[in-house]
C-alpha cells in the first residue's frame, strides 16, 4: 500500500532536485519573517504551505473540552474542501492524533483500502493529507496537516517541510501559553496588592480576608484551577469571639501556603480554600489547625471546578451540611467530617 503513517521514513521518489531546495529556501523565508506576533507567524506558515505543496488548505486544530477545534487555516482560491473546515474531529486529523509519534501521510484515499471508508474522504472528500501533531511541554495539543481534493504524490521532502513548520508552531504555542500564564500571574498579584491595600476587603473583627476579598481572589484564581483540571478542598467552622481566636486565627493564616486562603465569611464562620489539594493532605492540614483552635467541629468538601457553580455556592453548601453532621457527634475529638458531590447525591 501507498498510504501509511511515516516517521519521515518514504521511500525515494522520483522528483527534480530543486523541489528539496524549494522547500528548504521556503522554510528559511519562514524563519526570516517570524516575528514576536504569533497570529502573523500562523499566516505566513500556513499559506505558505498551501503555495510550496499545492494542496487545498493548510490547517491548525488543537484539542479542546469538546474535541478537535480548528483555529488557524489557509486556503488555495480554488479550494474544494469547504465542508471540512470546523468539523476536523471528522477528518483524518483525529487518526494522526492516535498516533503522535509518526507523521500521517495520504496520498490518494481514493485508492488505498486503509482510508476509503473512513469519513474524511467520503463525507469530507480530503484524498491527499499530511497530519503533523503539534505539541506542548512534549504532550500532544494538536495537529497541523495539509490537505487536497485530489491525489498528490507527496514527495520525502514535502513530508519533512510539513514537519518542521509542525515543530515550529509548538515552540510558537509554548511560548504564547508562557506569555498567557504569566499574564494571569501578574494580575493575580496586581489584584492582591490592590486587595491587600484595601481596608474594606478586610473582617474588622477577626483581621482576616472578608467575603469581598474572597470574590476578587475567586476571579484572579478560577482560570488556573479549571487549567489545571483539579479540584480545590474547601473547609468551614464556627469559632465564637474569644480572646486569643484573632491571634490564632492569624497564625493560622500566615503559615497557610501562598496559594491557600482563610477568609471570614461572617458570623464567626471560616472558610478555607486549599487548590489542589487532595483529601489527605487537607486532613493533614486541618489536624494541625485543630491542634491550634482546639476541639471545634468542622466540615470540608472538594469544589469541583468543572461541575459546581463558578461561585462556590454548590461547594460551601456541602460544607454547611458536612459541619451539621459534625456537631451531631457527642465526641468533639472526631468532629471532622468530608462530604463529596456524590455523597450529597446519594443522600
Amino acid at each position: 500500500m501507498e498510504s501509511e503513517f511515516e516517521a519521515i521514513k518514504v521511500g525515494p521518489r522520483h522528483r527534480r532536485p530543486e523541489e528539496a531546495e524549494d522547500h528548504l529556501n521556503a522554510l528559511s523565508s519562514i524563519l526570516e519573517k517570524a516575528s514576536s506576533d504569533a497570529t502573523q507567524l500562523f499566516d505566513h506558515c500556513l499559506n505558505l504551505l498551501v503555495k510550496q505543496l499545492k494542496v487545498d488548505r493548510a490547517i491548525m486544530v488543537r484539542l479542546g473540552d469538546l474535541g478537535l477545534e480548528t483555529f488557524w487555516w489557509a486556503e488555495s482560491k480554488h479550494s474544494g474542501l469547504a465542508s471540512s473546515l470546523h468539523i476536523p474531529d471528522r477528518s483524518f486529523c483525529t487518526l494522526a492524533m492516535e498516533h503522535p509519534n509518526r507523521s500521517l501521510v495520504i496520498r490518494n484515499a481514493g485508492a488505498d483500502s486503509q482510508w476509503i471508508n473512513e469519513t474524511g474522504f467520503t463525507e469530507l472528500g480530503i484524498c491527499s493529507y499530511i497530519g503533523s501533531v503539534l505539541r506542548e511541554g512534549g504532550r500532544p495539543i494538536g495537529v497541523l496537516s495539509v490537505q487536497h481534493s485530489k491525489p498528490n504524490d507527496f514527495s520525502r521532502s514535502s513530508i519533512a517541510l510539513v514537519n518542521a513548520v509542525a515543530n515550529l508552531l509548538s515552540r510558537t504555542l509554548e511560548v504564547e501559553a508562557l506569555k498567557h500564564e504569566l499574564r494571569l500571574t501578574r494580575d493575580s498579584l496586581d489584584l492582591t496588592s490592590a486587595v491587600v491595600e484595601d481596608s474594606a476587603l478586610q473582617s474588622a473583627t477577626s483581621g482576616l480576608p472578608n467575603q469581598r476579598y474572597l470574590e476578587v481572589w475567586l476571579r484572579a484564581n478560577l482560570f488556573m484551577a479549571r487549567r489545571r483540571g483539579e479540584p480545590m478542598a474547601v473547609v468551614l467552622w464556627h469559632w465564637p469571639e474569644s480572646p486569643r481566636r484573632r491571634k490564632v486565627l492569624n497564625d493560622i493564616s500566615s503559615s497557610l501556603r501562598g496559594e491557600d486562603l482563610l477568609v471570614d465569611v461572617s458570623h464567626d464562620r471560616f472558610l478555607l480554600l486549599l487548590p489542589y489539594t487532595p483529601q489527605s493532605g487537607a486532613e493533614i492540614l486541618i489536624d494541625r489547625i485543630r491542634e491550634a483552635m482546639g476541639e471545634i467541629a468542622m466540615g470540608g468538601t472538594f469544589w469541583e471546578t468543572e461541575l459546581d457553580d463558578v461561585q462556590l455556592h454548590m461547594a460551601q453548601r456541602r460544607c454547611e451540611m458536612a459541619l451539621k453532621e459534625s456537631l451531631k457527634k457527642q465526641d468533639l475529638a472526631f468532629t471532622w467530617r468530608f462530604l463529596r458531590p456524590e455523597d450529597v447525591e446519594n443522600a
